[in-house]
């Protein structure tokens, strides 16, 4: 075949070569680029392709999960904790590690709705309590979750109450009644005095205990058979008593009894042909001798007078027929000590806390001689004399000038004292330079002072206690008779006022502080009536506790019991809240008295 020359290729496109000749040429350097071949952006970076496991929900939620661990642990604990409170198994035996709670339980009589008193109430926790008067028991520590309640007492049906004590917030109270199977009685107890109901009282009968609510009433339930019971009544602060319950077999018979407040009164008594020392309760019972007289105490001259707390008895007697003595009984034992005696005359004024204040005139001396008068205070708990205060005096048997005591009057602290100047022959003696002295001293015989004087030359003092810390003073100026009044406010200065001699003179009335100081009893008599009067520690604030036609104010017993006295011969108790008065004894006629500040 004959070879034919091939034509030249005189178009533009590039000859075709092959694979092995293919060669990449390399850019000119010194032809740059076409606009079309220049690269308009950076490379775009190699993404790599996401792992199977992420491309699911669990999977994003593993990722997540992982890369956010301070919330997702906190988050995981709290639904783990959630889940096993959900669960009421698991729910009450995690909180049972931790949790524990003091429930209430309230039983009443299925038949009267009246609260059932020492009733056994326990759970099965193991917590266990008693009822009280008002039927209520708290059970200690008791877990979450359910719970069984079993409840007993004697003469009725076994109760249960099946409950479930949340986790939080327990119910204030679980009530449940029980079925009596004997007979029912109710007995209300209240105060011999003033009248007022006795809560949580123990009634014991038979094989049966209760308690009074705070009405001061119970019902306790009796077996079947007699009609009355011996019963024995207590509650701290009062006498025991013994008792007989009435019971009915048709009706839930009702039976009333007071009990009488703990403590005795001390009295004079010559019931026996002697002056004695006696004791009883408040309402009279268990009368007996304390001390008995030895038959040489005079009627007009034995006194007796007892702390405000009935702590101390001060007795002054002549109990050996020659010479009065001042003696102290110790009412928890009544152990009698001696507390002075000589060649005295005695006067008791009354007491000062545990301080017998007295006043004495010596029967050895003459009246113008130092120390013929002395004021005392004798402390029952130390058994120490204290001489506050001691008389002075001139002269002779012809001529002379002596002190007096002219005002002892006592308040809870202190002893406010007036003296004076007299003479055996007072139309002739002579006291210029010579001082009426108003004075206060501690009943411990600190704060000695003196807290104002008249010149008696040219004046005279007299003095009128009108409340329980203060005194109208009366200074009359002889040439003129011109009379100024003053009030002294013990633990101040006189004040210089305004006072009528009808006001000054008119009669005030004795004041009793009570133990604590805190309230003060006296009587007025209005509109021809005696009125029982308690106020305050000045004697402000007044109210009057009760009318009485023929009884007087007398002094405290305690803090709730005042006493008071018909014809200063029948001792008698009310309480502060009024009612009426309860007898307590007769005691010896003008002998029997009580510490309060009175003047001298």
């Amino acid at each position: 075949m004959e070879d034919k020359e091939l034509p030249k290729n005189n178009s533009s496109e590039p000859e075709f070569i092959g694979p092995r000749e293919r060669l990449t040429p390399e850019p000119s350097v010194t032809d740059p680029l076409s606009d079309e071949q220049q690269p308009t952006s950076e490379p775009e970076p190699e993404v790599k392709p996401k792992p199977a496991s992420t491309n699911s929900k669990w999977g994003r939620f593993r990722h997540w999960y992982g890369a956010n661990k301070k919330k997702s642990i906190p988050a995981t604990v709290a639904v783990v904790i959630a889940v096993v409170l959900i669960v009421p198994f698991t729910r009450y035996a995690l909180a049972s590690l931790v949790v524990s709670h003091d429930i209430s339980v309230v039983v009443v009589d299925a038949k009267t709705n009246t609260p059932v008193s020492e009733a056994i109430v326990s759970a099965t926790s193991g917590s266990s309590g008693t009822t009280s008067g008002a039927g209520l028991a708290i059970l200690r520590g008791v877990k979450p979750g359910p719970t069984k309640i079993q409840i007993t007492k004697v003469h009725y049906k076994n109760g249960s109450l099946d409950i479930t004590i949340p986790v939080l917030n327990p119910k204030d109270v679980y009530n449940t009644k029980l079925d009596p199977t004997g007979r029912q009685v109710k007995v209300t107890l209240a105060d011999y005095i003033s009248g007022e109901s006795l809560a949580n009282a123990e009634i014991k009968v038979a094989d049966v205990k209760a308690k009074t609510d705070k009405s001061g009433s119970a019902i306790v339930v009796v077996p079947v058979g007699p009609h009355s019971f011996p019963a024995e009544l207590g509650l701290a602060g009062y006498n025991n008593k013994s008792v007989i319950l009435e019971v009915s077999d048709t009706e839930v018979k009702q039976n009333d009894f007071q009990l009488t407040p703990t403590g005795k009164v001390y009295f004079l008594s010559n019931r026996s042909g002697r002056i004695d020392v006696m004791k009883a309760n408040l309402d009279g019972s268990e009368q007996e001798v304390a001390l008995a007289g030895t038959g040489s105490e005079r009627v007009n001259g034995t006194v007796l007078i007892t702390s405000a707390d009935w702590r101390y008895v001060a007795l002054q007697a002549r109990r050996d027929g020659s010479k009065d003595r001042v003696y102290i009984i110790n009412t928890s034992d009544d152990k009698l000590t001696t507390a002075d005696e000589g060649n005295a005359d005695f006067n008791l004024v009354g007491w000062s806390g545990d301080n017998l204040v007295y006043s004495l005139t010596r029967t050895d001396l003459k009246s113008w001689q130092t120390g013929s008068g002395k004021l005392k205070s004798y402390n029952a708990e130390t058994g120490k004399i204290i001489t506050l205060n001691q008389t002075t005096g001139t002269g002779d048997v012809n001529n002379n000038l002596y002190e007096y005591y002219s005002l002892i009057f006592l308040t809870q602290e202190n002893v406010v004292y007036g003296k004076g100047w007299t003479s055996q022959t007072p139309q002739e003696a002579d006291f210029t330079g010579k001082q009426e002295t108003l004075s206060s001293i501690s009943a411990n015989g600190q704060n000695n002072k003196v807290v104002a004087s008249y010149d008696l030359a040219t004046k005279s003092v007299d003095y009128a206690p009108h409340s329980p810390n203060s005194i109208y003073v009366l200074v009359r100026t002889e040439q003129n008779n011109q009379d100024d009044f003053y009030d002294y406010k013990i633990g101040s200065q006189p004040e210089k006022i305004t006072l009528s001699l009808e006001e000054f003179y008119k009669g005030y009335p004795a004041f009793y502080p009570s133990p604590d100081a805190s309230k003060t009893l006296w009587s007025e008599v209005r509109d021809g009536k005696n009125v029982l009067i308690v106020g305050g520690p000045e004697g402000d604030g007044g109210k009057t506790v009760a009318e009485l036609d023929d009884h007087l104010a007398y002094g405290w017993f305690g803090a709730k019991y005042l006493l008071v006295t018909k014809d200063f011969s029948e001792l008698g108790a009310i309480g502060i809240n009024g009612k009426a008065v309860q007898k307590i004894t007769s005691y010896q006629p003008e002998s029997l008295y009580f510490a309060r500040p009175s003047s001298y």
